[in-house]
């Protein structure tokens, strides 16, 4: 990296914390100002909680093989947040949610998941249901567990966000077949298309790690999300810049 692309680094990075510290502190000083971008799978997931209590029937929220210790350790943290979310919401019920992973990593993250729903709902015992199946070419033996699980645990829905290729499929494709809504989200291009196929409400991108800011509603989380938003904003702006800029001095030529 010369000389010139690094000073334009530090400058982008300087330039999105600033962002970032500035609009998270106004938000969270006048909260009621900002209003999110609607996400149908953030508005779907409560009311999905709700039929699990309802219906005493478990969800499913599966984390593919996402795992600790490598580049899917953010990817694995933010479905961690995320099956929280829901599993707080869902472990008032008669059945326990369902958390599975393929990653030997994922499991201890889902583990200390389990632990976190406890201690939020004032149980004094884990009441969540943490499964490791192991993965295999393509991740296929774990997505041939799951769709085990559609009938043997009679699921009342299912959340598959995580690591996920184009086998996201074969689970999907039961869970649909027996009327188990969906939602799923992957960081594989493969796997993303299957899962906007399969899912009504599906997650795209860094959609996926802002489960805190809609489901949570903390005001710091929310500045975080207004931040992002703003950043992707700047960032389109300035990219259109370069091209009108590129188009007019090619035209010029």
């Amino acid at each position: 990296m010369d000389a010139a692309n690094q000073v334009l680094t530090i400058l982008v990075l300087t330039l999105g914390f600033a962002v970032t510290l500035i609009v998270t502190q106004f938000v969270r000083r006048r909260p009621d100002l900002f209003v999110f971008r609607r996400q149908a799978a953030y508005a779907a997931l409560p009311g999905y909680a709700a039929l699990s209590v309802e219906s005493g029937q478990p969800m499913a929220i599966h984390l593919g093989n996402a795992g600790l210790g490598g580049e899917a350790s953010l990817l694995a943290l933010a479905s961690a947040e995320l099956a929280y979310q829901v599993a707080v919401r869902a472990a008032f019920g008669d059945r326990a949610p369902l958390l599975t992973t393929a990653s030997p990593t994922g499991l201890a993250l889902i583990q200390d998941t389990e632990r976190r729903v406890a201690r939020k709902v004032g149980r004094a015992r884990v009441f969540t249901d943490a499964r490791w199946y192991p993965v295999g070419a393509r991740s296929l033996a774990y997505v041939a567990a799951l769709t085990t699980l559609q009938s043997n645990e009679d699921v009342s829905s299912n959340v598959l966000v995580g690591r996920f290729g184009v086998e996201l499929a074969l689970a999907a494709e039961s869970a649909a077949r027996r009327g188990h809504p969906v939602i799923a989200a992957t960081d594989r291009l493969d796997g993303q298309a299957v899962a906007y196929a399969f899912s009504a409400q599906p997650l795209i991108g860094e959609e996926l790690f802002q489960s805190g800011a809609y489901l949570d509603g903390g005001a710091t989380r929310k500045g975080e999300t207004v931040a992002l938003d703003l950043l992707r904003i700047m960032l389109i702006g300035v990219i259109a810049l370069v091209a009108v800029q590129r188009f007019l001095n090619g035209g010029g030529g």
